[in-house]
């Protein structure tokens, strides 16, 4: 379930439907996992009625859903199919047949946000928080915090208790600024919109931040351009992070930064499943799975993909691509050894009063077994 903003694709798709029986339709090595975190919804029904399918990955826009379609339709963004209206025969079809394109002559084209990369989730930011903006009520008024300068304050949204020393710049000008409940944001300090930042995070001295968002429970610090972090992450120490998705459980060491822009301006290139993905933007950072560390002073390259569980510590660029559960000491791989991944894991989550289910440390063991 990936971030967009304030929301995760999923929630985005229960806010424009409340009212809607909504059933999730993941992998098998998923589906006990996505029951547990989501006990509310059906997961792989064998009974399906007839209804919208949409794909997990849209940025889905309440426009394209002000009238619902009435006959089977096809949704296309850009040429990519994103979805569709179908009947329960062409449900169980589609199913049978291992989700091959049905044959429906009614196409329509949404200006929903197909997202088949990370990447592609950050472009979106300022459009994503615009949107989700106008959820959110004014909250404390920016009067009550003394010392701190707020631009355009009509575009400012602060939870409860949440808490801003002085010589804070908040500048809302160039998009809305949601800062979530019981949030502490210290000194001199500059935040920028489009920006979200969730519940019970800290914002530590000297920070400068824009056009982002992160998760509940963040410690954030540095120069922060173009980022959104799942949840639960450590960017607390100097060092620039730009253009990077990062998910949850990730602790980058004192002075970790990472490269966005490639010096002859070309292009960045990021290697997925054995290939070579051309992005065509000059603007590519870094994306770290979840529960992985860096060491102090971490130099990571334009493109870099760092698979969950890994650790890395090195004096120079380490590879751009390091396979999930990777222990990476100064250019030479090792596999991690799993019980201290999880002893690891458990310190790291109790810091917060977290702990990992059984059905997440069985998936996490099979993926291990999988490198």
């Amino acid at each position: 379930d990936i971030r967009i903003g304030s929301e995760t694709f999923l929630d985005r798709i229960k806010t424009l439907f409340p009212n809607h029986s909504i059933s999730l339709f993941v992998r098998e090595e998923l589906e006990v996992v996505t029951k547990e975190k989501h006990s509310e919804l059906k997961v792989n029904p064998k009974d399906i009625d007839e209804g919208m399918w949409l794909l997990g990955n849209v940025i889905w826009e309440k426009n394209d859903f002000m009238i619902l379609p009435d006959k089977e339709t096809l949704f296309y963004n850009n040429n990519n199919l994103i979805g569709a209206f179908l009947s329960k025969d062409s449900s169980d079809d589609w199913i049978k047949n291992k989700r091959s394109t049905p044959n429906i002559e009614k196409k329509s084209e949404l200006e929903s946000n197909y997202c088949p990369y990370l990447w592609d989730i950050l472009s979106q930011i300022p459009k994503t928080l615009l949107y989700e903006s106008e959820e959110f009520k004014k909250g404390i008024q920016p009067s009550t915090f003394e010392g701190v300068e707020f631009l355009n304050s009509d575009n400012i949204f602060i939870g409860d208790n949440v808490k801003i020393q002085p010589s804070v710049l908040m500048n809302a000008e160039n998009g809305p600024i949601i800062i979530e409940a019981d949030t502490t944001i210290y000194g001199q300090t500059y935040l920028e919109g489009p920006l979200y930042i969730g519940k019970r995070s800290l914002v530590k001295p000297l920070t400068q931040i824009k056009n982002s968002a992160f998760g509940p429970m963040c410690k954030l610090g540095g120069e922060i351009d173009t980022v959104i972090i799942q949840g639960y992450s450590n960017k607390v120490h100097e060092g620039h992070l730009g253009d990077s998705f990062v998910g949850e459980w990730v602790n980058l060491g004192s002075g970790t930064q990472n490269s966005n822009l490639k010096n002859n301006y070309s292009f960045v290139e990021v290697e997925l499943n054995n290939k070579k993905i051309e992005t065509n933007k000059t603007h590519i950072g870094t994306f770290i799975g979840d529960y992985t560390k860096t060491a102090i002073g971490t130099k990571l390259n334009s493109g870099s993909v760092i698979g969950l569980g890994s650790m890395i510590a090195t004096y120079g660029f380490p590879s751009k691509l390091i396979n999930p559960f990777t222990w990476y000491i100064n250019g030479e791989k090792r596999k991690v050894i799993l019980d201290k991944f999880f002893n690891t894991t458990y310190h790291c989550m109790n810091r917060r009063n977290k702990r990992l289910s059984e059905s997440e440390i069985d998936l996490l063991k099979k993926l291990y077994n999988k490198i």
